[in-house]
């Protein structure tokens, strides 16, 4: 894995349970993400979203949000049960809409259009193997005068299958290796695979990719093949692959001189349940979210109309209309100085 950007540390939040917790920075709650949908309309506005897991929310049912403030030092956002919505079928995801500060707030939020879909999955190859960032918490060492996100590397060990069963709840997952622990929860997983020539991936870009022992340099294909060559040492990703939710474990019997009891314990088996990015996508396209969010984008196109003053801006344009209303280019500066040379010229000689 390479050198990554330090700014995917700006897109985690802390969850607290009380704002008491969210202050003294104790060593309980989980994580959570900024994701942002654009509006239908005026597309440069944006709904901002935080999202965690309903496990988080059933264990801190008044979650405090806490964010890293941009001089330094962190805010604290109350939030109420109702505020926050989860998946209508089970799945393991929660949002609320917030708004945040950007000259404020030091953060981040990820597009949707750059989520993992099955869509994606066929386009780029995504499978085993693929390189994964995951960015939340170490609990044990979080940060207290400011939140100070670690990060986690691994990769994909098992695509989208069986789902897993984990404290009574069934959930459709990915299985990462990357060990997950308490704290960890409602962590963005990220998929970026720096994919070199002899990357295994069969397609990039939606194109399919010649087999390497058709490539040839020299020949009439030459084109064809250093394309592919380009297209399979593009990076995968960055793409968000989902939601961390939770760690396997597996058990390991107590001995006593040498042979097995009843007695075992449990130990992190370093693989992580994700819940599927198009989950959220899912969540986020219900009725309530979509109609606050055309609700909001009407109000700012009757807000434009209304407005009476204009940016003092003059586009570049290159082409002018003639009383005749024929459409001519622009002349340059240039152009026009040479014209206007040519034309006293002329005058100057007919008389």
């Amino acid at each position: 894995m390479p050198r990554i950007s330090d700014i995917f540390t700006d897109n985690a939040v802390y969850i607290y349970s009380t704002i008491q917790d969210a202050e003294d920075g104790v060593k309980q709650g989980g994580s959570g993400f900024l994701v942002h949908v654009p509006f239908e309309v005026n597309k440069r506005w944006r709904q901002v979203y935080v999202i965690t897991n309903q496990h988080v929310l059933e264990k801190a049912p008044a979650p405090v949000l806490r964010m890293n403030k941009r001089l330094g030092g962190v805010e604290f956002l109350e939030t109420t049960a109702d505020q926050w919505h989860v998946h209508p079928d089970g799945d393991d995801v929660a949002a609320m809409p917030v708004k945040i500060d950007p000259g404020a707030m030091k953060f981040i939020s990820l597009p949707v259009d750059k989520f993992v879909t099955p869509e994606l999955i066929a386009a780029e190859d995504i499978g085993i193997g693929d390189d994964t960032i995951m960015v939340g918490r170490f609990i044990s060492h979080d940060g207290k005068q400011q939140n100070t996100p670690s990060v986690r590397f691994g990769n994909i060990a098992m695509m989208v299958g069986d789902p897993i069963t984990c404290d009574g709840r069934q959930q459709e997952s990915f299985l990462v290796e990357m060990r997950s622990l308490p704290g960890a929860s409602g962590s963005a997983v990220h998929i970026y695979s720096p994919a070199a020539v002899f990357d295994m991936s069969r397609r990039r870009g939606g194109k399919d990719l010649i087999p390497d022992n058709k490539f040839n340099l020299f020949g009439p294909d030459a084109a064809e093949s250093l394309d592919s060559i380009n297209r399979k040492s593009l990076p995968k990703g960055p793409f968000l692959l989902g939601i961390d939710w939770c760690h396997l474990q597996k058990r390991t019997p107590v001995m006593r001189a040498g042979n097995p009891t009843e007695m075992y314990i449990e130990e992190n088996a370093g693989m992580a349940g994700v819940v599927p990015a198009w989950k959220i996508i899912e969540l986020l396209n219900q009725e309530q979210f979509m109609t606050a969010r055309n609700k909001a984008d009407a109000e700012i196109t009757r807000r434009n109309e209304e407005s009476h003053a204009s940016l003092d801006y003059e586009p570049t344009r290159t082409m002018q209309t003639t009383p005749e209303g024929e459409e001519i280019p622009i002349p340059s500066e240039v152009q026009f100085f040479d014209d206007l040379k040519k034309a006293t010229g002329k005058l100057s000689d007919e008389k």
